[in-house]
């Protein structure tokens, strides 16, 4: 078991390849314009680790805190907007509909507001720790719970519509939890037991569920499962990736590799960082087209930002890689120790947004 997965587990109790184009040479790429330090106050000894991720809408930074607090920066400037206490720890990314963001807290309450005056719309108790972004799919929205536990509701009202709850007997888990993937009337998600699986849409019915690890240990489906060729990637960090017929399940190649970051989609080409610190580019057949290594720790995370690869690693660094080479042509350093950044990224056509795991969020321009 690689010592990252472990430490992590105990942290969080259209064609045949796509065209890549040269960027534009930068020099000094990370330009961070503003950091906040958003740690809370702890006792020697109770380190609280952030697991949130950050999102940018309308040129508003969005960011929840240990403390409960939904901040609303702008962009540019660092300025705070607007700021929202919610009495409970928010984990979770906010998610995007209809001039609201909604999100939830690990008290299990998940809380809508209007985007730009924070305006609360509503409010609901979910029963169960929200550590993942909401979904929002034609008016409804699917948020997957701590707990194995997926809830369906319509997003003007917060009616329940249905609620699944996973019986899962493995006891030791790394209680992650993943974006479902909607495709059609099915909700394709992976489950702490092993498991990749499809819900019904209207009566989140278990349509499908197949096998991807056969470990006896954190053997979660954590990763965001991606759509690619027709077929559903996913994996967990203790498996190989896999890919998985949206229809019915059936398992039709493994990738080889084990990952930790959720897997980027190009054309039809994955763009992986591996557990082993490497950068792959590799053909939905498993060929390696490309490989690089950045680092002697896993890979934590990964987007594009700027025609350019921004790669998260266990060691707090962040890399920037020409698509073309692989070659890291900036890094920038988190700066403290035991810093990582453990979820998304955010980006926009000018910013990039990053939350590490000592609470400090970073801006880029």
């Amino acid at each position: 078991m690689n010592k990252w997965v472990c430490l992590l587990s105990i942290l969080l109790f259209g064609c045949s390849s796509f065209k890549l184009t040269k960027p534009e040479k930068k020099s000094d790429f990370f330009k961070n314009t503003w950091t906040k330090n958003l740690d809370d106050s702890y006792l020697s000894g109770n380190l609280p680790i952030g697991l949130g991720a950050p999102r940018i809408y309308q040129d508003i930074v969005y960011m929840g805190t240990l403390q409960g607090k939904m901040n609303a920066y702008d962009v540019e400037s660092g300025r705070l907007l607007w700021s929202a206490s919610d009495k409970t720890p928010l984990g979770g990314p906010v998610e995007f509909f209809n001039d609201h963001i909604a999100y939830g807290g690990l008290n299990g309450r998940l809380f809508v507001r209007h985007y730009l005056s924070g305006k609360l719309k509503y409010a609901i108790d979910l029963a169960a720790p929200i550590e993942s972004a909401p979904v929002f799919h034609k008016g409804h929205l699917f948020i997957y719970l701590r707990g194995h536990q997926v809830v369906h509701l319509d997003a003007e009202t917060g009616k329940v519509i249905w609620a699944y709850k996973r019986a899962v007997p493995v006891t030791t888990t790394l209680q992650r939890t993943s974006k479902p993937l909607i495709i059609g009337n099915k909700v394709i998600l992976g489950f702490a037991d092993g498991f990749l699986g499809a819900l019904s849409m209207d009566e989140g019915l278990v349509l499908w569920e197949t096998k991807l690890v056969e470990s006896s240990k954190f053997v979660d489906v954590d990763l965001n499962p991606v759509l690619a060729g027709g077929v559903v990637i996913c994996g967990s960090p203790s498996g190989e990736l896999k890919a998985v017929n949206p229809e019915n399940g059936a398992i039709s190649r493994s990738f080889g590799v084990s990952v930790m970051a959720h897997p980027l989609v190009k054309g039809e080409q994955l763009i992986l960082g591996t557990n082993d610190g490497e950068v792959l580019v590799m053909g939905l057949d498993g060929k390696i087209l490309k490989q690089v290594k950045v680092s002697s720790q896993p890979v934590s995370a990964l987007t594009w930002w700027k025609d350019y690869l921004v790669v998260a690693s266990f060691d707090g660094v962040v890399s920037a890689i020409d698509p073309l080479s692989l070659k890291v042509v900036d890094q920038f350093n988190l700066g403290y120790e035991f810093s990582a950044i453990f979820s998304d990224m955010a980006s926009n056509d000018d910013f990039l947004a990053l939350y590490s795991s000592r609470n400090r969020l970073y801006l880029f321009q």
